[in-house]
C-alpha cells in the first residue's frame, strides 16, 4: 500500500499539468454594448448563450475593472433576499471537471447587495441547489467578490441538458452594512466556465481523468473516475488506507466522515494504480 501512496506523491504534479482546462463559455463584456449580454467565447457548444437577471432593473453596461473595460450592471436589488439574481445557462456536453469563475462588485456611489452564493439546476423550473463553497461577500472593488475555478457538482458534468447557474442574494445587507436600496448597484464580470474534454472508450461511464469535488471538502465529496476503473482507495497522509469503494456509472460518492487532513485518492484498473488525486478535508 505504501508503494501506491508514493506513486500518488510522484504523479500529482504530472496529472495537474496534463489535465488542462478548455473554455466552454464566457462573458467578459468587451465592447460595453448591450450585445455583450451574448457570451463572447468561441466554443461552438454555447455560441448564442446570454446572461440575464431576475427581479431587478434591466442590465446595462458600465465601467469595469479598468479603463476601457466594461461590466454587466443592474440596480433594483431591494428586498432581493433569495429572489433576485444573475443567471447564465450553458451545456457541458463532452466535458468533465467543469469549473466556473466570476468577479462581482457592489457599490459605486450607491451601495449594492453584499452577499451572494451560486446555485444550479438542470431544468427551467424546480428547486435550486447550492454549489458547495460558493458563498461570496462583495466589496466596493473587484478583488473581494471573486469565484476562482469553483468545481461544479457531478450533475453539471458532461451535461447535454442546459445547466442553469445563478448568483443569488443571500441577505438584504448592502456593502456598507445597511439595507439594500432600490438604487443599489451590482456588477458582474469575467464569467468563465471551463472543463476537461472527455475522450475514451466509454464516455458515459467516466472520463480520462480522476477528479474530486468539492475540493477542499468540509463533509461529503464525490469522485469521478476514468473509464475502466475497477475500484478506488483513499489513503491518509500516513499511508494508511481509510476507505475503498466500487464506482457506479463513473462516480463514487463518499459520505463517510473523515478527519480533517490531506488524503490521496487512487483509481485502480485490474489492481494497478493508474490515476491519483489528492483531496483536502
Amino acid at each position: 500500500m505504501m508503494k501506491k501512496l508514493l506513486l500518488a506523491l510522484l504523479l500529482i504534479p504530472f496529472l495537474n499539468l496534463v489535465n488542462a482546462q478548455e473554455e466552454i463559455v464566457k462573458w467578459t463584456f468587451p465592447t460595453g454594448q448591450l450585445g455583450d449580454t451574448v457570451q463572447n467565447g468561441t466554443n461552438p457548444l454555447n455560441l448564442t448563450r446570454v446572461i440575464s437577471i431576475d427581479g431587478t432593473d434591466p442590465i446595462t453596461m458600465t465601467n469595469g475593472q479598468a479603463s476601457g473595460d466594461y461590466a454587466a450592471t443592474a440596480t433594483g436589488w431591494d428586498d432581493g433576499f433569495d429572489t433576485k439574481y444573475w443567471l447564465v445557462k450553458f451545456k457541458t456536453t463532452g466535458y468533465g471537471h467543469v469549473k466556473i469563475s466570476s468577479k462581482q462588485r457592489a457599490g459605486g456611489t450607491n451601495g449594492g447587495p453584499r452577499d451572494f452564493k451560486l446555485q444550479y439546476r438542470l431544468s427551467s423550473t424546480g428547486a435550486w441547489n447550492d454549489i458547495p463553497n460558493s458563498e461570496v461577500i462583495l466589496g466596493n472593488e473587484w478583488t473581494t467578490g471573486v469565484v476562482d475555478n469553483l468545481d461544479l457538482p457531478a450533475e453539471c458534468q458532461n451535461q447535454s441538458t442546459t445547466v442553469n447557474i445563478r448568483w443569488v442574494m443571500t441577505t438584504n445587507t448592502d456593502v456598507n452594512g445597511g439595507t439594500v436600496a432600490a438604487t443599489g448597484v451590482s456588477k458582474i464580470d469575467e464569467i468563465v466556465v471551463t472543463g476537461n474534454p472527455i475522450t475514451g472508450i466509454d464516455e458515459t461511464a467516466g472520463t480520462k481523468e480522476l477528479y474530486t469535488y468539492p475540493n477542499p471538502s468540509a463533509a461529503a465529496f464525490s469522485v469521478s473516475v476514468p473509464w475502466g476503473t475497477t475500484g478506488i482507495e483513499i489513503f491518509n497522509s500516513n499511508g494508511q488506507m481509510v476507505l475503498s469503494a466500487l464506482p457506479d456509472k463513473g462516480c463514487v460518492k463518499i459520505e463517510k466522515a473523515l478527519p480533517a487532513g490531506l488524503y490521496f485518492v487512487i483509481a485502480t484498473m485490474n489492481d494497478k494504480a493508474a490515476f491519483v488525486k489528492h483531496i483536502i478535508k
